[in-house]
């Protein structure tokens, strides 16, 4: 069990390979520290509060995630397999060779994210605020955005073969290069992305 300073504020701590299971981090902010190998495996986690933090080869697998914000940080190599994620802000984030299998997602504020060449195949967005997201060379295979905000978002070269786009708010969104396949999409969001591609409509 690692203690933790009274305080409920964390400024530029370092943290290698710390297993934070029997931890209480509810509530409490980090501001620029850095994690390294570190386990939060099956940890539940409310309102804590990451601001410009970097995390390395960390595990989130099947961790509750509740209200849990990641704002500037920058994620690499880490693992949130069958890990929950309601509610979640992770505005300005960027993950990289990070694993979402079978993680559940379930609304949450994730503007200016990035997360290029990300495998989120199946994962359900929606509800979910991804506002100038960087979605670049994604695998978004039967990804749901239902009611998803993709206002302004780069999908670039993506997979979006059997993914549902019906209900997302698809506004100047960037499709150069997606594949598509059984993509399914309202009239409105598909008259949105071809004006958005230069399509000359009527």
């Amino acid at each position: 069990m690692v203690r933790m300073a009274d305080s409920s504020l964390t400024e530029n701590e370092r943290f290698v390979e710390v297993d934070f299971y029997d931890t209480d981090l509810d509530g409490r902010r980090f501001v620029s520290c850095r994690f390294n190998g570190c386990d939060f495996t099956e940890k539940t986690m409310a309102a804590t509060v990451f601001e410009g933090c970097a995390f390395f080869n960390c595990r989130f697998n099947d961790a509750q995630l509740e209200q849990v914000a990641f704002t500037g940080c920058t994620l690499s190599d880490c693992g949130f397999f069958m890990a929950t994620l309601a509610g979640c802000k992770l505005s300005g984030s960027t993950f990289a060779d990070c694993s979402w299998t079978h993680a559940v997602v379930r609304g949450g504020q994730w503007p200016m994210v990035t997360m290029r060449q990300a495998k989120l195949d199946g994962l359900d967005l929606s509800d979910v605020r991804l506002a100038e997201a960087d979605l670049s060379e994604s695998s978004l295979k039967r990804v749901v955005f239902d009611d998803a905000d993709l206002t302004g978002a780069t999908l670039r070269g993506c997979d979006l073969r059997e993914a549902d786009l019906r209900g997302a708010r698809v506004d100047s969104v960037n499709l150069a290069g997606a594949r598509f396949g059984s993509t399914r999409m309202d009239v409105d969001g598909a008259l949105a992305v071809a004006v958005a591609q230069g399509i000359v409509i009527g």
